[in-house]
């Protein structure tokens, strides 16, 4: 069979083609956390500490808004984390990333391999923040180094993944120091921003209450964090355990809100399990 213009190939390529120009944009990255966020309402999220993409395909299943992926506190290598991101391709869950620091090296590949955004841990001041934006953000914004293979579906959503980039791809600056905490009212300010997560036990060894965050000092630096954000309409959230904290912190105005996770979940109904069985 004779191709397009004598050319063999022509049916093939055109066959193709169709194909790949009709890759859906909204499959790029879920937007599914940040455009509730906007909306002023709460996304339910699911904190995942062991590697097993499985763990956020089932949260997926579940139906949470988002995921945090912590490779702040877990050896998770970058497949791994990639794995996670790919398992959740076909939910409209949004996957976030908590990265090791604020450094580019730690922040390009993640965001490259198609999470919805980052969780950057430790801020500690004004300049760390503006770092931070810096890092995440591509021009004007920011100088994020530019290569958004996965992402973009190997570029065939290039000029998709431009335009969405800077506006859906979430920084999220967590605040757990307590110099941080002196300079949140300028930190909340600064353009590029998406939100704010608190970190209530590293905040209290912060203050000089390890282990201790319900003690008033830390609780004190806490709503001091809230109301700042709310003054300034900023998203924030923080870590729960159980639905009624949730709701507390949801009654506040907290919309970036996880609730539990892989290994709190296992664990406690493994020990209540042996526990029963024991009786």
């Amino acid at each position: 069979m004779q191709g397009i213009a004598g050319n063999p190939l022509a049916l093939e390529i055109t066959k193709y083609e169709p194909i790949i120009q009709g890759v859906p944009t909204e499959m790029i990255f879920s937007t599914r956390l940040i455009e509730k966020v906007r909306s002023g309402r709460h996304a339910v999220g699911f904190w995942i500490n062991l590697s097993d993409p499985a763990l956020s395909q089932i949260a997926g299943i579940a139906g949470f808004d988002w995921v945090m992926i912590d490779t702040e506190h877990n050896p998770l290598t970058e497949a791994e984390v990639q794995g996670h991101i790919y398992a959740l391709g076909g939910f409209n869950t949004s996957c976030i990333v908590r990265v090791r620091a604020n450094r580019q090296e730690h922040i390009k590949w993640v965001l490259d391999s198609g999470a919805s955004g980052i969780i950057i841990p430790a801020l500690t001041d004004y300049a760390d923040a503006l770092a931070a934006v810096r890092n995440s953000k591509y021009h004007p914004l920011g100088m994020r180094g530019y290569g958004p293979n996965r992402v973009s579906n190997f570029m065939t959503e290039q000029k998709n993944y431009n335009e969405m980039a800077n506006r859906d791809v979430m920084l999220i600056c967590q605040i757990e120091l307590a110099s941080a905490v002196e300079e949140v009212d300028k930190i909340c300010g600064i353009p590029g921003i998406d939100g704010i997560w608190i970190g209530p036990t590293d905040l209290a060894q912060s203050l000089g209450h390890l282990g201790n965050p319900s003690h008033p000092d830390v609780q004190t630096a806490v709503t001091h964090i809230i109301d700042t954000a709310n003054r300034h309409k900023m998203p924030w959230g923080i870590p729960t355990t159980n639905v009624e904290d949730f709701k507390k912190y949801a009654s506040l105005g907290g919309t970036i809100m996880t609730i539990g996770s892989d290994s709190f979940i296992l664990r406690t109904h493994l020990l209540r399990t042996i526990g029963e069985l024991s009786k």
